[in-house]
């Protein structure tokens, strides 16, 4: 089933009404915070949060390097393949 926003936020004030009202705001909601940020603010904000490159393991190092040769050499068979297919020998 598709949710629906609105059907999530039923029965939730508004960050509109929240931040006029002043009274039980809960900073904890991001749609609040960012409603109370100016653009350059939210900019600075959503650069901050960026991930960088994961440590990955030596494990997972040569697995994704097997990964990427076996891909390698499978482009060339079928390479090789249609080359066949195209030019069957006499």
């Amino acid at each position: 089933m598709k949710r629906n926003d609105a059907d999530f936020d039923a029965g939730r004030p508004s960050p509109e009404s929240l931040a006029a009202g002043g009274e039980n705001v809960n900073l904890e909601d991001p749609r609040l915070v960012m409603t109370l940020l100016e653009a350059d603010q939210v900019v600075a904000a959503k650069r901050q949060s960026r991930f960088g490159p994961r440590k990955l393991s030596f494990a997972v190092r040569v697995m994704l390097w097997g990964l990427r040769a076996y891909v390698v050499v499978m482009l060339v068979l079928v390479v090789v393949s249609v080359v066949r297919a195209i030019h069957p020998a006499p």
